[in-house]
């Protein structure tokens, strides 16, 4: 199973079963259930993660001391993006959507593991590169587009992370976007009546993907 998952990883890609082995051992499997809290904010960092199965919400807390919902996970990603080797803090927390199952890696031990493997580290640097280019992305929409651009922005990233079934509440998707729960549920039922989307009690079903 984890070989899969790990081999279709834009950190792991292009390494052999037998290669991907050693980290695999390494590591050490979590199931949570839905709203389980995997790691909180500030907390030391000394592992990160592989998401195996379903989907993790990573928050952090403003100034204010209400919780922001900064980046939506699917399977197969590898998170925090930050600080592979160094034991610092956590910069979020991270909280389990439904059932989900990652498997944890000790940080100290990969970082021997990419010692004996340098290549790995340009895969590492690249993908920090691309989640740097996203929350960027993220900060110009918030900054410049209106409510129904940033949701569609939105829901493209989440289609690229979940598929089709978007399985998170329509509170989550104003906090991810910046705009309150009743905004973007007149959204959604405005897109809804268009005829490309469904919204179900627990989930959001694309019926199309060409308005993203």
């Amino acid at each position: 199973m984890w070989e899969n998952i790990m081999q279709k990883s834009a950190l792991f890609e292009g390494l052999s079963g037998d290669e991907l082995r050693p980290v695999i051992a390494m590591g050490r499997k979590i199931r949570l259930k839905d709203k389980e809290t995997l790691f909180f904010e500030g907390e030391e960092k000394n592992a990160f993660y592989i998401l195996g199965k379903g989907t993790v919400l990573i928050s952090k807390l403003t100034e204010e001391g209400s919780e922001s919902l900064i980046n939506v996970l699917g399977e197969g990603e590898a998170f925090p993006h930050t600080g592979f080797f160094k034991k610092t803090f956590y910069p979020g927390t991270a909280t389990a959507k439904k059932d989900v199952t990652v498997l944890a890696i000790p940080i100290d031990k990969f970082e021997r593991f990419v010692r004996d493997n340098p290549e790995l580290m340009f895969r590492i640097i690249d993908m920090m590169n691309s989640k740097i280019i996203y929350l960027q992305k993220k900060l110009n929409e918030v900054l410049s587009l209106n409510v129904a651009s940033r949701l569609k922005a939105a829901m493209a990233y989440l289609h690229d992370t979940q598929g089709k079934h978007i399985i998170l509440t329509h509170q989550e998707l104003g906090n991810i976007i910046g705009a309150s729960r009743e905004t973007v549920s007149r959204q959604l039922k405005k897109w809804e009546r268009e005829g490309w989307l469904e919204v179900k009690k627990d989930k959001i079903i694309l019926n199309s993907t060409a308005e993203l």
